[in-house]
């Protein structure tokens, strides 16, 4: 017996779109992303998915200096949105999440 697929409803969509584009299409600059979160800038280049090279680029001073591109602060809202619903979610969708990452890791161990 096979399930037919479903078509994705409007709340579905909406719930996609606040993953893709958290707040609309909202970038967070680098101040206000560390006013919220306490991270090193090892982990500031893996949420912006750039080298640490760049990142210590921000927090040079004079010629050096660089800003975060439009994707990096993009990347800097994504992941502000998703701690912060991880925070506030019921328990029994964090209890589901790690269910599933046990078994996938159990699957990709066969």
């Amino acid at each position: 017996m096979t399930i037919a697929p479903k078509y994705p409803l409007e709340g579905h969509w909406e719930a996609l779109d606040t993953y893709l584009h958290p707040s609309g299409e909202r970038q967070m600059a680098l101040e206000e992303f560390l006013q919220f979160w306490n991270v090193s800038r090892e982990e500031l280049a893996y949420i912006c998915d750039c080298s640490l090279t760049t990142v210590n680029h921000w927090f040079s001073q004079g010629e050096h200096r660089r800003m975060p591109s439009e994707k990096h602060e993009q990347r800097l809202a994504l992941a502000h949105h998703i701690w912060t619903t991880v925070e506030t979610e019921p328990e029994y969708l964090q209890k589901l999440r790690e269910m599933y990452h046990q078994n996938r890791r159990r699957a990709s161990e066969k």
